[in-house]
């Protein structure tokens, strides 16, 4: 057995709790959790900021020249510089931003059941619950796009996907990612599965294709038009 200790992190607002050994980059367990690290983890930015509430949260050079005293002395950390070194909880900065979130009155004609929207990014996934009898959202969950493993950028993964055959394999991830998400709404709406009615995801030619099991070849050359115009319908997988 490892004589490695392991701590736990809670993450707020949603007060989801992690255990890892000590010693593991919080990167790790944060992208899991749908942290951006829009440097890559290299202390460049302030993209992955957190707010660590209890516990400690080790200080180091890069740190120390991005973040204002201030912000310091508040707890204020950069996550891509910290390790886990005892039990911690931290307020993920990049969920203070309200997502997809739109006041505006619209019409619409009421339906019995639920509904989600999803936006999938190449980058960032978002996706919410809604009561179409009033339109209200439910609950919201987000997450990095986990096909971004294979290639952060379109080309990248659209190349992966050609050269390497890997087109399924982007297309399981996706779907599988989507259908955990509708999961997570479904448990934190408190609805019932069988009562959603709609799904439907939005996203850019190349996330369509790579979601519906479309032939990705003839976006990667010249004329770099589909072969599918995204008006047909796709049964593609089925939230249990």
């Amino acid at each position: 057995m490892s004589d490695t200790p392991t701590h736990k992190i809670t993450l707020k607002p949603t007060n989801v709790e992690l255990n890892a050994p000590a010693g593991t980059p919080l990167r790790d367990l944060l992208f899991e959790q749908g942290v951006e690290f829009p440097c890559g983890g290299h202390g460049r930015c302030r993209g992955c900021k957190v707010r660590v509430i209890a516990g400690r949260a080790e200080l180091n050079d890069a740190q120390r020249k991005l973040l204002k005293p201030a912000e310091i002395e508040a707890g204020w950390r950069l996550a891509c510089q910290l390790t886990l070194d005892g039990d911690v909880t931290i307020e993920l900065r990049q969920w203070d931003a309200a997502i997809l979130a739109d006041d505006a009155v619209f019409t619409f004609t009421p339906h019995e059941g639920y509904g989600v929207a999803v936006d999938l990014g190449t980058t960032t996934l978002v996706a919410q619950l809604l009561d179409l009898q009033t339109s209200d959202v439910l609950a919201v969950r987000t997450g990095l796009n986990s096909q971004a493993r294979h290639g952060s950028d379109v080309m990248s993964r659209v190349g992966f996907a050609v050269a390497d055959q890997g087109q399924p394999v982007l297309e399981k991830l996706i779907r599988d990612q989507i259908g955990k998400l509708i999961r997570d709404l479904v448990f934190a709406g408190g609805v019932d599965a069988a009562h959603i009615r709609d799904v439907t995801v939005v996203g850019n030619t190349v996330m369509h294709h790579l979601f519906c099991g479309i032939d990705i070849v003839p976006l990667s050359h010249y004329p770099f038009e589909p072969v599918n115009d995204g008006l047909q319908e796709f049964n593609v997988f089925r939230c249990r």
